[in-house]
């Protein structure tokens, strides 16, 4: 038998040890020693060594079935018998294990039995010292054997055991008639786990595989219909909506034509990005072989172990012994079989030739037979299936699509089963009611469809027509509703949630599905409502403003350099603008024009009208409910993102962006219409200090890599930070940076205040208040970083000069200018000096933290070491030229700055663009003021203003949404005091006017961040 053994020293491990230590690395060492699994599997007689029976067991090696290797143990019991696998085992503490893993963790006891026919009885498993067939263990559990197949059984060993009785110790109470006895927990040390046999049977038969000690994430060991542990996951209990709908022809022929409609896009219908189809009948076959799929001659089924992508982790993988690895490397993912599973339906369905289909029907059934003997099958658990759609999800369609052929081998009903019990993960949305957690952006991207393919396999017409308009009540309301905290969701400003923020990489894909069951429902009795298409159309505007055709860095949460793309929803917006009915939606078919490559004259067949293709959105946009503004100006995007307590900076996992801590500082990333890889936004050698607009402390990047092991998604500690709009047009960035007290390993000095104003074509960015303690490392405010791309004019120019050279480096001062490699100018009016290079930059992968290399030009602002009390104010020049940057370095010689900054100080920016004399207030606090039209404010706020022929326009808002994690976000009020008397030139709703004296007071309702604007005029 090989074994992995658990390490018995643990206690000096540290959470905080680097991540990837050195080979040499003693916590590195000590951390494997716990990290690695303990695996029993039985190839060779040798491995029975550890085996010892009781009289009426027999055991023996079989190659009928196995999990892990090519054999397992057979044992063939008499009631009351007893198995005994004897070694000795460490237990450690979830403390322990939790600090070696760097995240929330439990040692867990698995292992796999076949029973070849269901038992009424149960199979007890106990652990403890010194064990034989009667002595009492210190802890166990029991398996329900009511199954045929393989099933999986996993328990926590610090928390889901039942403690044993020590008989003959403790004090006899007048109720116990028998021995005194005392609980007794597991202890630290084991050397035998014990399998008693059913004691209500005469004999039997199990199979018995993998035994392993090994670490999973604490959140991951669920009952099932076997075996019962602390958490349980409820199964589905369909919702039934009312009103309720007959079974008449009509909607008998709704339901027909979702079903066909469904399977068309399947079979004929644009391909899904996350699916790797093949239609080559000879891969195809080759495919299925690999799987090794036997059928004995008595009917025994064996094949290749299946398993989740996610049940890889209880074996910890990297920390595998060679021996071990092999065999796991043996495993099959379920996400590849299921995928091979569609392709063989796709290919069923568009073959014409009965033999070809016969022979694809008779691999699917096999491999649906493989699938339900090695447990995924109703009422078992298998430790767990989390993210189950991201393995599963190919297979809900290709049970739609192979329909006909399971009812034949009448399968379709275990499919059913099976597919519904795993889509308890998801209970929230499958029961079909709408509630806080019903909104769900990876049901929508992973099993939205499916959802819908499983109801359709339901036999009852009747059954089918309610469950359909159930569902179709349900996606309405999931898609309409804001949901409380920070559940997942479409919110009132266009942001959509996933992972407590606003996440285009997983609400993208939900776009797509949720617009395509828009789709597939219109039309019928079962079509959405508009009250939920409203909503998606919201939200997916929104996305069409925030990308370029991709999402800024800082929104591409844990994948700074995998944005999504609108390409990815060209079909959605069609999608939806059809499911709006006989009249298509405009706004959202002139999107799909645009996004499509087509004119307005495709319009015409298209939708019907004719609709020309949308223009590229202009001016500005304020998304609270991310914490980011969009400034839209010809072809060109700047994405403003700061955080704050209710939006986190940036997603960092074990092996994803380990370097993102910046991602949100304040960053202002210019993006024109394109790929951004090409506009110089590239990995390889980017220095991640620098996100452009960003003030950060320099540091090497072992500083830099996230503190912990693994997830981190760091929040501010107050809810004041965002952006503002004023006529849609112009826009305001405020960032409060202040220190993270909850990691220590922070500058616990770094903070700043940074405001931007978008005005048209420029950004005026001005920072106060900027601090560190760093005596080591340089504070930064970072104005552009650009990969030189080959093949393309990567030149800048700086003062005139137009500098191509690989490499180079220079200082400027107030007064100077330069311009990137795409178009966009830099006037230094007032802060410390910026240094601007071309250099070969040396980096590292945010995944692997491989080492990376690239040529980049980079220019900064160094405010220096331990940074008091920094400042800075420069301009952004859109579509620059060095002759308008020449002049504007002339006028501002000559005193005539392109803007005024009236105030920095005391916690309030005021900025005024001198052109258009638009004016920003930023009141970080709250402060009186004797500049400009605003005295002063209630709470922080931001406030623009904007003179309009002898009256004022003017926008407030506040950026803290007012909500928790738990609660709904609930209306904030603003109290703007102006100098003089006003009144409203048309009043607005929920905006209150009255005046004092010589001061007018304006009172706003700000809803979840969404700024709000008056027209006033003097009074007389």
């Amino acid at each position: 038998m090989h074994r992995t053994l658990l390490a018995a020293s643990i206690a000096a491990l540290l959470l905080n040890a680097p991540l990837y230590a050195a080979p040499n690395d003693a916590a590195a060492k000590k951390r494997a020693e716990i990290m690695r699994a303990q695996i029993y599997s039985f190839d060779q007689p040798a491995d029975l060594a550890d085996i010892t029976t009781t009289p009426g067991s027999h055991v023996a090696l079989s190659d009928k079935r196995a999990i892990m290797g090519e054999r397992a143990l057979v044992w063939d019991w008499q009631r009351g018998a007893s198995l005994l696998l004897r070694h000795d085992m460490e237990i450690p503490s979830d403390a322990q294990v939790s600090k070696a893993w760097g995240r929330s963790a439990t040692p867990v006891l698995s292992f796999w039995i076949y029973n070849e026919k269901p038992i009424d009885d149960v199979l007890i498993v106990d652990l403890g010292n010194g064990l034989n067939a009667n002595n009492e263990a210190d802890a166990g559990t029991q398996v329900k054997l009511n199954f045929q197949g393989w099933r999986a059984v996993g328990v926590s060993l610090n928390n889901d055991l039942a403690n044993r009785e020590m008989s003959g110790v403790g004090v006899r109470s007048d109720e116990d008639a028998g021995e005194p006895s005392v609980s007794r927990s597991l202890g630290k040390h084991i050397d035998t786990i014990r399998f008693r046999a059913p004691s209500g049977e005469k004999s039997g038969r199990l199979f018995i595989d993998r035994v392993m000690i090994s670490v999973d994430d604490a959140r991951y060991q669920w009952s099932d219909y076997h075996v019962k542990t602390r958490y349980d996951e409820p199964e589905i209990a369909f919702h039934h909506a009312e009103p309720t709908l007959a079974l008449t022809a009509a909607n008998q022929a709704g339901v027909d034509l979702i079903r066909q409609r469904l399977i068309d896009e399947f079979v004929n219908g644009p391909q899904d990005s996350n699916l790797k189809a093949e239609a080559d009948l000879n891969k195809l076959r080759a495919a299925f072989q690999a799987l090794q799929i036997r059928v004995a001659a008595d009917g025994t089924l064996s094949g290749r172990h299946l398993i989740t992508d996610k049940q890889k982790v209880l074996y910890q993988p990297e920390y595998l012994s060679a021996q071990d690895k092999a065999k796991f490397d043996h495993y099959v993912i379920l996400g590849d079989y299921t995928t091979l599973m569609y392709n063989i339906s796709h290919a069923y369905l568009q073959s014409h030739d009965a033999a070809t289909r016969k022979t694809l029907a008779d691999m699917y059934l096999l491999m649906t037979r493989h699938l339900l003997d090695q447990g995924f099958a109703k009422g078992s658990g298998l430790v767990t299936t989390h993210h189950w759609g991201y393995s599963a999800r190919w297979w809900y369609i290709s049970a739609l699509l192979m329909n006909p052929v399971l009812d034949q081998a009448k399968l379709t009903q275990q499919v059913y089963d099976a597919l519904l019990w795993y889509s308890r993960e998801f209970k929230a949305s499958f029961d079909m009611k709408v509630g806080p957690q019903s909104s769900n952006l990876d049901y929508f991207n992973t099993l939205s469809r499916q959802h819908l393919a499983l109801l359709l396999l339901e036999p009852n017409p009747q059954q089918r027509i309610d469950l359909l308009n159930t569902f179709s009540h349900y996606i309405s309301g999931a898609l309409a509703q804001t949901p409380p905290g920070s559940n997942d969701g479409l919110r009132p400003d266009g942001t959509a949630w996933r992972h407590e923020g606003n996440y285009p990489g997983y609400s993208f894909p939900a776009f797509k599905n949720a617009a395509q069951l828009a789709y597939l429902l219109r039309d019928t009795p079962f079509a959405l409502q508009r009250a939920g298409l409203d909503k998606l159309k919201q939200a997916m505007a929104a996305a069409w403003i925030y990308s370029n055709p991709q999402t800024g860095i800082s929104l591409a949460g844990r994948h700074p350099f995998n944005s999504p793309s609108l390409a990815s929803l060209t079909n959605a917006y069609y999608w939806l603008a059809m499911a709006y009915g006989k009249k298509p939606d405009p706004t959202l078919a002139a999107i799909y024009l645009r996004l499509a490559g087509k004119s307005e004259a495709d319009a015409k067949a298209l939708f019907g009208s004719a609709i020309p293709p949308a223009a590229l959105p202009q001016g500005f946009y304020a998304f609270n409910g991310g914490a980011f503004g969009i400034h839209r100006w010809h072809d060109k995007m700047v994405t403003l993102k700061a955080f704050n307590s209710n939006v986190w900076s940036s997603e960092i996992y074990q092996k994803d962006n380990r370097y993102g801590r910046y991602q949100s500082h304040g960053v202002v990333q210019i993006i024109n219409q394109g790929s951004q890889e090409d506009q110089g936004y590239r990995q390889a050698g980017w220095d991640w200090n620098r996100m452009p607009g960003a003030t950060t402390l320099h540091l090497p990047l072992e500083a830099l890599n996230s503190p912990n092991r693994h997830t981190l998604m760091q929040r501010g500690s107050h809810p004041f930070s965002g952006t503002s709009s004023l006529d849609g047009r112009y826009g305001m960035l405020a960032f409060d940076l202040r220190p993270m007290r909850d990691q220590p390993s922070f500058d616990q000095a770094l903070s700043a205040l940074k405001s931007v104003l978008a005005v048209d074509d420029r950004l005026i960015m001005v920072g106060s208040n900027l601090k560190s303690s760093d005596s080591k490392h340089d504070l930064e405010t970072t104005l552009f970083q650009l990969a030189n791309q080959p093949g393309r004019d990567s030149a800048i120019w700086v003062n005139g000069q137009r500098i191509d050279a690989a490499s180079w480096q220079g200082s400027l001062h107030n007064g100077d200018w330069l311009i990137d490699a795409n178009g966009n100018g830099y006037l230094l009016v007032k802060g410390p000096t910026a240094e601007v290079r071309r250099q070969l930059q040396h980096s590292a992968d945010n995944k692997s933290m491989a080492p990376t290399e690239g040529e980049f030009s980079v220019a900064w602002l160094n405010h220096g070491k331990a940074v008091k009390n920094g400042a800075y104010q420069y301009l952004v020049v859109l579509d620059a030229t060095p002759q308008r940057m020449n002049q504007l370095a002339q006028q501002l010689k000559q005193g005539k700055a392109p803007f005024t900054v009236l105030r920095s100080n005391d916690g309030v920016h005021v900025i005024r663009d001198n052109l258009s004399q638009v004016t920003g207030y930023v009141f970080y606090r709250t402060q009186r003021l004797n500049e400009g039209e605003v005295i002063g404010v209630n709470r922080p706020a931001i406030v623009m203003t904007r003179p309009q022929e002898g009256g004022l326009v003017l926008s407030a808002v506040t950026p803290d949404l007012n909500m928790t994690r738990q609660k709904a976000a609930k209306p904030v009020t603003i109290d703007v005091t102006l100098r003089g008397r006003w009144q409203p030139a048309t009043p607005e709703q929920g905006i209150d006017c009255s005046t004092s004296g010589d001061e007018t007071r304006l009172r706003f309702r700000i809803d979840f961040g969404i700024p709000q604007q008056i027209a006033l005029k003097k009074l007389p």
